[in-house]
């Protein structure tokens, strides 16, 4: 047999060592979970700042551009093609009564000159005639007229069209420019029946 001095003598390892390598295991378990729940978190805000961002952009599609890029549902985009039935009696100035028509323009959009196209505005006209005659006449040059406010209208800046004394020259301007389409006496008036300017 074996000498003693050959013999390999097996000790229980100390109980404090063991502990002390189960703590360091469980030390670099927890920074990895620390990580890992750092991580998570991150993806988390991610996901709530996009979701916020996709709300937004719902919101403002519905209460802002659809309104602005629609029609009214109820036949509305046929209104401004036809001329309105609504008949005025006016007084002349001798007494005498004097029927009128109204034309209605509808949704008519434009850059403010100077804004680079961060700014528009949505306006609306009503055309007060004198005739049912008068008012088919704007029927037929509709796209023309069209043209006109347009074109008066996006060659304003910002300040000029939010000065009321400036809004009563566009209204002047508008009421010429269309008398000498129609190429008839002038309107009666010009109404602003919608202004909005963003």
């Amino acid at each position: 047999m074996a000498d003693a001095e050959d013999k390999t003598v097996v000790q229980p390892e100390d109980k404090a060592e063991g502990k002390a390598e189960e703590k360091a295991e469980g030390e670099a378990e927890g920074k990895a979970g620390a990580e890992n729940f750092a991580v998570s978190k991150k993806m988390i805000m991610f996901g709530l700042v996009g979701v916020g961002a996709i709300v937004m952009g719902v919101v403002l599609a519905i209460f802002v551009l659809k309104p602005m890029l629609s029609h009214d549902s109820d036949g509305g985009a046929e209104e401004h093609k036809k001329p309105a039935v609504h008949k005025k009696k006016a007084s002349g100035g001798h007494g005498e009564q004097v029927a009128s028509s109204f034309f209605a323009v509808k949704d008519i959009v434009v850059n403010p000159a100077g804004t680079g196209g961060t700014r528009f505005l949505s306006v609306s006209f009503a055309f007060q005639v004198d005739s049912p005659e008068m008012a088919e006449l704007l029927e037929s040059k509709e796209t023309i007229v069209r043209d006109v406010l347009i074109t008066i209208l996006s060659a304003k800046t910002v300040a000029q069209l939010t000065d009321p004394k400036q809004k009563e020259i566009i209204r002047y301007q508008i009421k010429k420019r269309v008398s000498q389409l129609l190429e008839a006496e002038e309107l009666m008036a010009v109404y602003y029946t919608d202004f909005v300017l963003q």
